[in-house]
């Protein structure tokens, strides 16, 4: 399916992949200390240097995600000429293999977005499946809290992939998989984070023999350091390379329809729907056979006359981060800065207005009308800031702020761009439940935890209907150019920590690895995305906030509790003129890696 809207935005560049997992996890001994920092990709010593021509390449490029085995294979595409989109596709794969419980291309979702530098246009993927036919309300409801396929929505990221490698890919589909394969057959080291999730999930592991025989190949839980093996999940790619390249003399579009088809059409959804049959899930052939993903228009706000923030539309929770910083941008925060309680109060204060909206408003559009521009407007900004108190904290339940107005009717984060201009902005999820599909290798998602049961909620759950997602990147141009690529993992977290990596960008003037290093809050006053959907009015915060700021924000009535992981931050910011960026990797995670090829003549 080919593009249905665009936007002009001017020239420029940008592709942030951001890989969006649900959430982060880790501590800093695995790599050495330089893996969690922003590197150059060394220079050729002189000698080589001499014996190639100088090549002049019109921007720097970018890779930056929470593996480096990722990053350095996203780089690699990069420099075989690979566009920002194969890049994002071959770093999305290899996510897919190292990190499979947070993320998959093959059993996931994936919201995107990607800025094609030649037409100067922003795109918006929506790569989310719906609800299965056989799913209701009352079966979800005495089951909702137990992990198993009946979680599953139809795995919508791989038709997604698709659609991006096929509008904005130059390389072949054996190209930009072969890095994933390979370190799917040969295997990798356990992280840090890898072994602590596989801790967590032990009881689960042991209980389904397809996932036992990879992550307990002895009968004994995979440790940190360990090689790990997904040599299933290199057959079921191997398996669509070869459709791609056997129809690939029918053109290039044809065999990626081919691939798409094998996936939805054929073996793969299949295997899904007897696994889903066998062990009591909700999804049909059908729901396969007539899917399809598309690329959509995104949303955006004017932040300032410079700053224009891009977001992903409903069915994605992207609409939260805007208007969060529609609110923000009437405050003036020149005389504050990252630690002062003031500017940690506006911050958790808009954000609470923002999911308020997100709770009464977004869903599927295809089965509620979602009020976006209204919600968007500055006037709506206007009246939602003077709810805001500077001497008391609010709590929830919190009214919706369209409520007297009818005339106002109507959530692995990895980043890429390239060397012509391109960037992607990526967040894709499963959600982290370790469920293998037989022989098949692929890992797949638990996204019905995050629908209603409510009937007066628009995320209401609906068979065919998809669920309000948690992905959402955004992008953010100066003055017409690329400017910030960045995301942060999480479900409720993404909006919050995507606010806080903007604010201490463009507010507090940090560099991009000092404004992923600052210590983040997460409030809970509203209902949590996942079932039961529970609130707890509380903020929590990372260790390193200033005392003196924890003091104040509990004398305006913040009930703080300091420590915990609040998601994984990404972020690429670019230099004027493009030639350069730096990249911010998380650095609580431990395998976290930013990699910079500088633009001009190398």
């Amino acid at each position: 399916m080919k593009k249905s809207f665009k936007i002009i935005i001017g020239t420029g560049l940008i592709l942030l992949l951001v890989l969006v997992a649900s959430i982060g996890f880790g501590t800093l001994n695995d790599r050495p200390e330089d893996a969690r920092e922003n590197e150059h990709v060394a220079a050729p010593d002189e000698a080589e240097q001499a014996e190639e021509p100088e090549v002049f390449v019109e921007y720097a490029e970018a890779v930056v995600s929470s593996h480096y085995l990722a990053t350095e294979a996203g780089i690699e595409i990069l420099e075989q000429g690979g566009t920002a989109a194969d890049a994002a596709l071959t770093v999305g794969a290899v996510m897919t293999v190292v990190e499979p419980f947070f993320s998959s291309v093959l059993g996931g979702g994936t919201w995107a977005l990607y800025y094609d530098a030649e037409t100067g246009e922003i795109t918006s993927q929506d790569g989310v499946g719906p609800v299965g036919s056989h799913a209701t309300v009352e079966d979800f409801a005495a089951r909702g809290g137990q992990a198993g396929i009946h979680q599953a929505v139809v795995p919508g990221a791989w038709d997604g992939w698709m659609l991006w490698f096929d509008e904005y890919g130059d390389l072949d589909l054996d190209e930009v998989l072969e890095p994933a394969i390979r370190i799917a057959r040969e295997g990798f080291p356990v992280s840090n984070s890898v072994a602590a999730w596989l801790r967590q999930d032990a009881h689960l592991i042991a209980g389904r023999p397809d996932t036992a025989a990879i992550y307990m190949p002895d009968g004994k839980l995979l440790q940190a350091g360990e090689t790990a093996y997904q040599k299933d999940m290199a057959d079921t790619f191997e398996s669509l390379v070869e459709v791609y390249t056997s129809n690939l003399e029918r053109g290039r579009s044809e065999a990626i329809q081919a691939v798409r088809d094998y996936f939805y059409r054929g073996p793969i959804a299949e295997a899904i729907v007897d696994f889903s049959d066998e062990h009591g899930g909700y999804l049909a052939l059908e729901d396969f056979h007539s899917f399809e993903s598309e690329i959509v228009e995104p949303i955006s706000i004017q932040y300032n006359e410079e700053l224009k923030v891009y977001q992903n539309p409903p069915n994605s929770q992207g609409l939260t981060n805007l208007v969060a910083l529609n609110i923000l941008k009437g405050f003036d925060f020149s005389e504050l800065g990252p630690d002062d309680a003031k500017a940690v109060h506006l911050q958790v204060e808009a954000l609470k207005l923002a999911f308020a909206d997100r709770y009464y408003h977004v869903g599927d559009p295809a089965r509620v009308d979602v009020p976006v521009r209204e919600l968007l407007s500055d006037e709506y900004a206007d009246r939602q800031r003077e709810r805001i108190c500077m001497e008391t904290a609010m709590r929830w339940p919190i009214e919706d702020g369209l409520k007297d107005h009818p005339s106002l009717h109507n959530t692995t984060t990895f980043h890429v761009v390239d060397r012509h201009g391109n960037a992607a902005a990526v967040t894709t999820s499963i959600g982290a439940q370790f469920l293998v599909i037989g022989d098949t290798g692929i890992h797949i998602n638990d996204r019905m935890r995050m629908l209603s049961l409510d009937e007066s909620e628009p995320n209401l759950l609906t068979p065919g209907f998809k669920v309000r997602h948690t992905a959402n990147p955004y992008m953010v141009f100066k003055n017409g150019e690329p400017y910030i690529v960045g995301g942060v993992t999480g479900a409720d977290n993404q909006p919050q920590g995507q606010v806080q990596q903007f604010m201490n960008i463009v507010e507090f003037g940090l560099g991009a690895q000092e404004a992923v290093d600052r210590p983040r809050f997460a409030s809970t006053a509203f209902p949590s995305v996942s079932f039961p959907h529970r609130f707890g009015n509380q903020v929590l915060t990372h260790s390193g906030f200033q005392d003196q700021c924890l003091s104040g924000l509990r004398s305006l009535g913040h009930d703080v509790v300091t420590g915990g992981m609040y998601g994984s931050s990404h972020v690429i910011v670019f230099d004027e003129g493009r030639l350069n960026a730096q990249t911010g990797a998380e650095p609580r995670d431990d395998t976290s890696l930013g990699l910079v090829n500088p633009g001009g003549t190398r």
